[in-house]
């Protein structure tokens, strides 16, 4: 069966998003985006909330995002995308699914139809409640060398869960790569 991972960035503070959930803080990297890109093909769903949907169906099916970062718009728009959302129901985006529930029995239907693994990008409600669940596999975090101060804490209400170093990875701009499995 499909394991599910996070991939996320996070400040040094534990911050994923800003307080209104701007991301503009990431640090780029030109070797990290090659990096990342190399990883792409472990997963072949994505695990979204309602905003993080709605910022990426903005941008990846777009002109410009073809023309800017070609492998990983055709990555984006050919990859099945199930949102959670009980206002967001429907999408021109192609390869879109919609879920009202986010509840165990509904992520584990999804994992039946998933070939390879399932990445949760962003959303940090859905990582979150998956959390609370105890589905999550795998964290690989995107340590950005700032300390944002306010935003969006992602470990929130996340109880104790041992996780075991798998690999780090130190980039140029200094952000780390922390790659952990939980431990059962």
């Amino acid at each position: 069966m499909s394991r599910i991972f996070v991939f996320n960035w996070i400040s040094v503070d534990g911050i994923f998003s800003g307080p209104n959930g701007e991301t503009d803080w990431f640090t780029v990297d030109p070797e990290l985006e090659k990096a990342n890109l190399s990883g792409l093909d472990r997963a072949d769903t994505i695990l979204f909330g309602r905003t993080t949907f709605k910022m990426m169906e903005a941008f990846w099916p777009t002109p410009g995002a073809a023309a800017q970062y070609p492998e990983i718009a055709a990555y984006m728009n050919e990859t099945a995308k199930h949102t959670f959302s009980t206002t967001v129901d429907n999408s021109n985006w192609p390869h879109s699914f919609f879920h009202k529930a986010l509840n165990r029995d509904t992520v584990n239907g999804i994992k039946e139809t998933a070939k390879k693994d399932i990445v949760i990008l962003g959303s940090g409600s859905v990582s979150m409640a998956l959390q609370e669940l105890q589905l999550i596999d795998e964290y690989i975090l995107l340590l950005d060398p700032q300390l944002l101060g306010k935003g969006m804490p992602f470990f929130k209400n996340a109880g104790p869960t041992a996780l075991q170093l798998l690999d780090t990875r130190t980039f140029p701009s200094g952000i780390v790569r922390l790659h952990y499995k939980v431990v059962p």
